[in-house]
């Protein structure tokens, strides 16, 4: 029970950290429309800064009632650590995650394999699941994909483990410790990634990194899932950048700016779907434009996966409601590649995906009919 209370303990604290940040940012962007109202010339010389004892003033409240709720939480139950809060934390990851690792706030999360130490059976596979943004390691945890782990365990002697990582970080800097991760983890002699959304791209990034690197868990590599991808980036990020863009265009409105530009690095890639650190580096935070793709892994079988909302008779079908058909199959990306299979479902959102037992029949068939042998 204390070990809970620790827990709780900072996790709160971190949250009343991530509250004082946001309170001083807010307040920045107050003073700055502000002081563009009462400057809106801004005449040389004449930077105008209004009421500086006022936003100090402002500021310390900010952090006082961070504080403060974070001692309400703590003294309403300091004993309790609900699933929840696991669901808040990789939410709050998934926006604000590199401001969590700059401040090296306790709320953020590390990234592991779960379980932790595995029982040693003998297994000829491994499967790992990778979750997408904002999500953790418990969205597996529905009966289409336990139903899946039992088939891997009975037809290819595999067993399962879970990835939990900050997706706020950049999909590269994920991809790196991933590949840092599996190199240091004893595999058998089979690994089978499925990846969803942006565990995908992830798990794309630490194959191509790893392979770089020349680390042998990259030839133990036979298949790679990608349910749902965003493999062209997501329009969702794309809209949201312009608008952010827009707000540059007056001194009046450029201060939001600052609190836009606050979301994290890994929504950011998803932009164009970035997976190395050589697409974003040295790029403007902005940048409207894509830069050049990433090959595919030519020793692994991938599959790629999409879901589209609208009807099977559909002549143009949508996306997922999060990821396009045409992203998520990657056609513009790769239009001719080879061991790339890819399926399109129809009436199937972004979430339901990997709930669907239609997504894992269809991995299922993927297995057999590219694994010799079966």
């Amino acid at each position: 029970m204390k070990q809970f209370g620790r827990n709780t303990g900072r996790n709160i604290g971190g949250l009343a950290q991530l509250v004082t940040r946001f309170g001083n940012e807010i307040t920045q962007v107050i003073q700055d429309i502000h002081g563009a109202i009462a400057n809106p010339f801004r005449l040389r010389g004449h930077d105008y800064t209004p009421a500086p004892m006022v936003y100090g003033l402002v500021r310390y409240g900010f952090r006082q009632a961070g504080n403060l709720a974070g001692m309400a939480d703590l003294l309403a139950d300091p004993h309790q650590e609900l699933r929840d809060s696991l669901d808040l934390q990789s939410i709050i990851n998934g926006f604000f995650g590199q401001l969590l690792v700059e401040q090296n706030n306790r709320y953020a999360l590390p990234m592991r394999l779960l379980p932790k130490d595995p029982p040693s059976t003998g297994t000829d596979t491994l499967v790992i699941f990778l979750h997408g943004l904002c999500m953790n390691d418990a969205c597996w945890n529905n009966p289409a994909a336990a139903g899946f782990s039992q088939w891997a365990r009975q037809h290819h002697n595999a067993t399962s483990r879970y990835l939990r990582y900050n997706t706020g970080l950049h999909i590269s800097d994920n991809g790196r410790k991933l590949a840092g991760l599996l190199a240091h983890t004893v595999l058998p002699e089979r690994v089978i990634l499925v990846g969803h959304s942006m565990g995908g791209l992830v798990a794309r990034s630490a194959l191509h990194q790893g392979r770089q690197r020349g680390d042998n868990w990259v030839n133990k590599v036979s298949h790679l899932a990608c349910l749902g991808s965003p493999h062209q980036g997501a329009l969702l990020e794309r809209f949201g950048n312009e608008a952010n863009r827009l707000l540059g265009r007056t001194p009046y409105s450029r201060p939001l700016m600052r609190l836009a530009n606050l979301r994290s690095d890994g929504i950011r890639d998803l932009r164009f779907g970035y997976v190395l650190e050589d697409q974003w580096r040295d790029r403007p935070l902005d940048d409207p434009r894509p830069t050049s793709k990433v090959p595919l892994d030519p020793q692994v079988q991938q599959l790629f996966i999409a879901g589209s909302v609208s009807e099977p008779s559909h002549a143009k079908p949508r996306g997922d409601w999060l990821v396009t058909v045409d992203s998520a199959l990657a056609e513009h990306l790769y239009p001719q590649a080879k061991h790339l299979t890819r399926e399109l479902f129809y009436q199937m959102g972004h979430m339901a995906m990997i709930e669907e037992t239609r997504t894992y029949a269809r991995v299922q068939q993927w297995l057999d009919s590219s694994t010799p042998g079966t």
